[in-house]
C-alpha cells in the first residue's frame, strides 16, 4: 500500500462475531492502514479471526455503554482518520473503495465522512432498490462518541458524503433475536437519567417497531414527537433535523397500523406541510388516508369515496418528488416507486389502462409514455 499523508485506521468493537467478522475484514483488506479491534468478552473465535487479518486486538469490559467501548477503540487508533464499522457490516464495492481511500489519505482530517448503508433482505441479498441510509462513519481524530446506545459522533462538524457503499446484516431475524432485550434495557436506563431526550424515546419506539409491536411502540413515539413539538403558547418552532422526519414517519405508520386512522391522517396533513419535498411522507400519508377510507365504507360511503380519491392524489403527487437520502431509513423501498405502484393499481382497477401503464413504467424506472 502506498504511504498516505493521512493514513486510515479501522476501529471496531466486537463480541462473539465469528460468523460474520471475516466478511467484514476481508472487505477492508488492503484498503485501511491499520485495524484496531476491541473485544468486549467473546467466547468464540472472534479474537483469533481478527488477529489472522493483522488486527491489533484490545479488550474492554462491557459496561452497557457503546460510546465507552467505541471511544476505547478510537483511543488505540494511531492514524488521523478512523473508519468505524461493525462486524456485521462490509464494504460492498472494493474497486471504488480503493480509489476513495487513497483520496481520503490525501485530505486533511477536518470533516466527518458519511457512508451509504444498505440492508439485507430476508433472502440474504442486499436491498439495492432503496435509497441507502447515510451514517457518519469516517471520523477525524478530534471526534469521539456520546450516548450509551445509538451513539453519535461529537462534536458536530462539517459532513461529506463519501459515496462508500456498506452492507449490513444486523436486521435479519437471527440478528434481531440476539439483541432481544439488550437495547431496551439500556434505553430505559438512559431515559431515567434524561427523560426529556426525544431521541431516546424515538429509539425505544423503534425497538418495538422492529419486532412488529406497533401498539407497544406507540406511546414512546408519541412522547418523542411531543418533545420535538412543544405545545406551549408562544413556543418557537424548533429547527428540524433529518431524524425528526423519521420520528414522524414511524409515528404515522404506527397510528395507521393500530387503527387510529383519524389521528394518522391529522398528523400526516400537518407534517406534509413541514416536509413538502418528501415522497416518503406523502406515500405513507396516502396509505393512512386509504386505510381511513376503507374503515368508513360501511358507515359513510360518500366520504369514503372522496378519501379514496385523496389517497390516489397523494400517491400521484409523491411520484413527482425526488427520492432523497436524508429521508431514507424507514421505508423498505423508494417512496416514489411505492407510490407509483399504488397509483398503477388504482388506475387499473378503474379501467384507466393508459394511466395504469404510465405509473407501472414509473415504478419500474422505465420511460413513461402517457402523461397523466
Amino acid at each position: 500500500m502506498p504511504r498516505r499523508r493521512f493514513p486510515v485506521s479501522l476501529t471496531m468493537i466486537v463480541r462473539d462475531e465469528a460468523r460474520v467478522l471475516a466478511r467484514c475484514l476481508e472487505s477492508v483488506k488492503g484498503l485501511v492502514d491499520e485495524i484496531v479491534v476491541v473485544d468486549t468478552g467473546s467466547s468464540d473465535d472472534t479474537v483469533a479471526i481478527a488477529e489472522s487479518y493483522g488486527a491489533t486486538v484490545h479488550h474492554f469490559t462491557w459496561i452497557d455503554d457503546f460510546s465507552a467501548a467505541r471511544n476505547h477503540a478510537l483511543a488505540h487508533a494511531t492514524h488521523p482518520w478512523r473508519l468505524v464499522l461493525d462486524a456485521d457490516e462490509w464494504i460492498v464495492d472494493r474497486d471504488a473503495a480503493t480509489t476513495l481511500f487513497d483520496r481520503i489519505g490525501s485530505l486533511t482530517p477536518d470533516f466527518a465522512g458519511g457512508i451509504d448503508m444498505l440492508q439485507l433482505d430476508e433472502s440474504g441479498a442486499l436491498i439495492d432498490g432503496v435509497v441507502p441510509q447515510s451514517l457518519i462513519r469516517l471520523l477525524p481524530r478530534q471526534l469521539s462518541y456520546v450516548g450509551r446506545i445509538h451513539e453519535q459522533p461529537f462534536p458536530e462538524i462539517r459532513a461529506v458524503r463519501l459515496h462508500l457503499t456498506v452492507g449490513h446484516s444486523g436486521y435479519t431475524p437471527s440478528a434481531m433475536a440476539r439483541k432481544e432485550g439488550r437495547n431496551v434495557e439500556i434505553l430505559v436506563s438512559e431515559l431515567e437519567a434524561d427523560p426529556e431526550n426525544a431521541y431516546l424515546w424515538y429509539q425505544l419506539g423503534n425497538e418495538y417497531v422492529s419486532r412488529d409491536r406497533e401498539s407497544d411502540a406507540l406511546p414512546y413515539l408519541v412522547q418523542a414527537y411531543n418533545l420535538l413539538h412543544p405545545a406551549q403558547p408562544g413556543a418557537q418552532a424548533p429547527r428540524q433535523v433529518d431524524w425528526w422526519h423519521r420520528v414522524t414517519m414511524r409515528l404515522l405508520m404506527a397510528l395507521t397500523a393500530t387503527g387510529r386512522h383519524d389521528d394518522a391522517v391529522a398528523l400526516g396533513e400537518i407534517e406534509a406541510l413541514a416536509w413538502p419535498d418528501s415522497p416518503d411522507l406523502h406515500y405513507v400519508l396516502g396509505c393512512a388516508v386509504r386505510a381511513q377510507a376503507v374503515s368508513l365504507r360501511e358507515t359513510d360511503r360518500a366520504r369514503a369515496d372522496d378519501l379514496m380519491v385523496s389517497a390516489l392524489g397523494l400517491w400521484v403527487h409523491a411520484t413527482t418528488l425526488e427520492d432523497q437520502q436524508r429521508y431514507a431509513g424507514i421505508l423498505a423501498g423508494r417512496g416514489t416507486v411505492l407510490a407509483a405502484e399504488r397509483a398503477a393499481q388504482d388506475y387499473a382497477a378503474m379501467g384507466r389502462d393508459a394511466d395504469a401503464e404510465h405509473y407501472r413504467r414509473l415504478a419500474l424506472g422505465e420511460p413513461a409514455q402517457q402523461a397523466v
